[in-house]
């Protein structure tokens, strides 16, 4: 597939998701006033919507097999149950199955929730480029959020899937198998799992997109969070010096992080700018770990 066909592709996901945001502002009773924003890989798209005289979100996304298990079905109303974290509130929602035509029997989800506060820190695909000059209250608020979310109990059981991820990972970009007692007596916390800066809002905290929480390595979040903030170096230093990737569960959560952006990289997006920080900071691990 050549450039200009990819191009008329995704030109008609995004025509196409349009309309699937209509069909859900129609079913769920809310009315568009915003322009649709869509995700990099045109699964899901949204938009600023009116419900009963207030703002609310309004998304749609389509049902992907290639997503799953990562990223879960009723991530973001079962993310309802999580208190003490900042972050939206799904409000109600609907499913369908699409019935002609283009992607004809896909299952599609609307969901209303409620408006995050602010802008968006980084825009680039949830990398870091510039200080997001962001205040102590606001770091502050992210570790209350993590925390309260590390404690959240777990309800399904990922471990061994991210053991499996890790170890492929790192196996497949850098030639080294991790022995099975690295993963001994590691720390298992619940994790939003998809941390990057693209999820995070300003002035005030709101994490966005929690399709994908789950159990993770501890310290995952902000492992995740590192490797996006790795073009600012203040930025960065100031993750990578959390207590919680002092640890060998936080070595392991940067391993599968790393593993996991370096499939993303050389795509032509800006994380392919980031490819030479994970690899010096895998690198440095692995040394301490093999």
């Amino acid at each position: 597939m050549d450039a200009e066909d990819v191009e008329a592709a995704v030109e008609k996901r995004r025509i196409w998701l349009a309309k699937q945001l209509d069909t859900a502002a129609t079913r769920l009773a809310v009315s568009v006033t915003g322009e649709p924003v869509n995700t990099y890989d045109m699964r899901s798209a949204g938009a600023v919507a009116r419900d009963d005289g207030a703002d609310v979100w309004l998304r749609v996304v389509v049902e992907d097999p290639d997503y799953e298990p990562a990223s879960r079905w009723d991530g973001n109303a079962m993310a309802n149950a999580i208190i003490g974290v900042a972050k939206p509130f799904v409000l109600r929602w609907i499913d369908w199955r699409h019935g002609d035509g283009y992607l004809r029997g896909r299952r599609l989800r609307g969901e209303v929730m409620t408006l995050a506060p602010g802008e968006t820190v980084s825009t680039s695909g949830g990398v870091l480029h510039d200080d997001p000059e962001l205040p102590a209250s606001w770091w502050d608020e992210l570790r209350w959020s993590l925390t309260a979310l590390a404690t959240y109990p777990m309800l399904w059981h990922h471990e061994l899937g991210a053991v499996e991820s890790t170890t492929r990972g790192v196996r497949e970009h850098f030639g080294v198998t991790l022995p099975a007692d690295v993963f001994t007596e590691v720390t298992w916390t619940t994790a939003h799992a998809d941390l990057h800066w693209g999820n995070l809002r300003r002035p005030d905290l709101c994490i966005l997109d929690w399709e994908s929480w789950r159990p993770e390595f501890a310290g995952y979040d902000f492992a995740t969070l590192y490797c996006s903030s790795l073009l600012h170096s203040p930025t960065a230093e100031r993750i990578r010096a959390m207590p919680e990737l002092q640890t060998r569960s936080g070595h392991l959560a940067l391993l599968s992080a790393i593993s996991r952006y370096l499939r993303i990289a050389g795509g032509g997006s800006d994380y392919d700018l980031l490819e030479p920080h994970l690899r010096a900071e895998a690198q440095a691990i692995l040394a301490d770990l093999t």
